[in-house]
């Protein structure tokens, strides 16, 4: 049986009958838990295999998203071009999939609970924890360095989405831990570059 949390994201992406869908399409299907479950569908595709493009390109829909929670927006807006950005259907299932399995265990963890931590200043500290990662994944870090900064992502945007403060600190957690390791990794790619022109 489907998850519940995800099903609309899945809904949402079958609607229509083109073989590729846009950004915006998605976002105005999903209704009251938009910004929760459009981040998750952004960060989707990186825990896929992809060409090196897309986590940069994720980053910076992450990073308008973000910005928008910080100034305190009730639901997305997209700019005109970022509305054009397209995948193919099938792609993005297979992603929301992917992205399911990761947090399958997190998911079945997330309810409504100290629901102050996901709205008002508690979604706007959210936002500048997610605005960090967004920076994070648009640098060009190799070795799936850009899976931890989207998996925290997807937690806390599973964590708007289900009102669950609990998994908010979680997802805060999360976001420490997966910058902390970027920044290790950064140094060793960094070190190991040194070495090779040495």
């Amino acid at each position: 049986m489907p998850s519940t949390i995800y099903e609309p994201l899945r809904q949402a992406i079958r609607k229509g009958d083109a073989e590729f869908v846009d950004a915006q399409e998605i976002v105005s299907a999903l209704g009251p838990r938009a910004f929760g479950l459009s981040v998750m569908v952004v960060m989707a595709p990186v825990c896929l295999p992809m060409p090196p493009g897309v986590p940069t390109v994720a980053g910076v829909i992450l990073g308008f998203l973000a910005i928008q929670m910080i100034l305190g927006f009730k639901c997305p807006w997209i700019p005109k071009p970022m509305r054009r950005l397209q995948i193919t259907r099938t792609k993005l299932l297979k992603a929301i999939d992917a992205l399911e399995r990761r947090l399958k265990f997190v998911e079945r963890l997330a309810h409504p609970r100290l629901e102050f931590l996901t709205r008002g200043f508690g979604a706007q500290a959210v936002g500048i924890a997610l605005l960090a990662l967004a920076f994070v994944l648009i640098l060009p870090i190799p070795f799936l360095g850009n899976l931890p900064p989207a998996i925290a992502a997807g937690i806390l945007g599973l964590a708007l989405a289900q009102r669950d403060g609990l998994m908010a600190l979680f997802g805060f957690a999360a976001t420490a831990g997966a910058i902390a390791f970027t920044w290790k990794l950064a140094i060793a790619t960094v070190g190991l570059i040194r070495g090779y022109f040495s």
